[in-house]
């Protein structure tokens, strides 16, 4: 499998002049691995944060590793020594996975350090779809009488799968799912008019809604993002899509086990300065994701409340 590493221009030779002194506890290079091809999404957030890193004196290598929902990637950190030099981001991804005992990696297996993003997700259709407003989605899908088709990315029993599920039969429908690799294939089928609906992250899909392709008709959550005032959420219509809990799609920052109270904690200072930094907190604004930073107690509750859903929604399935 090809592996692609990526450093900030010049820090190969050396590393640039910084105006604040480097972390204490935390190594000057730090290698981050992605579980997902360079371009996309994830690969972006961690591009986000090189430079932000770059200016505390560090040096974020950015190693690409796709494949298996991320879990190749995050193996490789899981079996890398707990020092802080090998880092990796895990996500709602991972998460089903374990949960659905699918891997063979587990939980414990990891150090939580700093929520990156997190991606409330939203129906959207085409600009040529009738469909305008959450009534008529609702009204479309309840006369199709299990033929409108739906879309997410990811397989039966993912999160977009079981988000669908739970907003469908909230509002006493049913659906045809349709699964896909990624949310470009599903704008594509939306503009197409091959599709009903497409459930998305916003930051996916951000660009087609401001330039009219795409119509976003709600939002998966409980109050709505400064981004898209105008679009309304279930938890405004009373319609529960989080039936075994919240379980909103989000990137964290994870080292191996057993990395020490020191270090964990350098790198969360380190980490969580880039995310809550003015200049990350713009390009959140721009893509329309929510940039928090959370750590400790309550990245670890936000963590454990979406496995044990993933695992609630895969008992009931069996």
């Amino acid at each position: 499998m090809e592996r692609r590493h990526f450093i900030v221009a010049g820090a190969a030779l050396a590393m640039p002049a910084v105006t604040r002194a480097a972390v204490p506890n935390v190594p000057v290079e730090i290698r981050l691995y992605v579980g997902f091809a360079a371009g996309g999404a994830t690969d972006l957030l961690a591009r986000r944060l090189q430079p932000l890193l770059e200016r505390r004196g560090h040096r974020l290598v950015i190693d690409n590793v796709p494949g298996g929902g991320s879990t190749i990637a995050l193996n490789r950190v899981a079996l890398s020594p707990p020092d802080g030099r090998t880092l990796g981001f895990a996500s709602g991804g991972l998460l089903s996975l374990v949960a659905s005992g699918e891997v063979p990696l587990r939980l414990n297996q990891f150090t939580n350090l700093v929520r990156i993003s997190q991606d409330p997700a939203i129906l959207v259709v085409g600009n040529n779809s009738p469909i305008r407003t959450l009534d008529d989605l609702i009204a479309a899908i309840r006369a199709a009488r299990g033929s409108f088709s739906a879309a997410a990315a990811g397989a039966e029993g993912s999160l977009g799968h079981l988000n669908l599920n739970a907003f469908v039969q909230s509002i006493g429908g049913e659906y045809i799912y349709v699964a896909y690799s990624g949310a470009s294939r599903i704008a594509n089928e939306l503009m197409g008019g091959h599709l009903g609906v497409g459930l998305v992250k916003p930051a996916d899909v951000f660009g087609q809604i401001r330039s009219g392709e795409l119509r976003p008709i709600v939002q998966f959550a409980d109050e709505r993002l400064r981004q898209m005032p105008d679009v309304p959420t279930t938890a405004e219509r009373g319609i529960n899509v989080f039936p075994h809990g919240k379980m909103v799609q989000m990137t964290y920052l994870v080292g191996p086990a057993g990395v020490p109270a020191p270090v964990q904690q350098g790198l969360i200072s380190l980490f969580r300065e880039a995310v809550l930094s003015p200049e990350f907190q713009a390009s959140a604004n721009e893509d329309a994701f929510l940039a928090d930073g959370i750590h400790g107690a309550p990245l670890e509750a936000a963590v454990d409340e979406m496995f044990r859903g993933f695992q609630a929604a895969y008992a009931r399935m069996r």
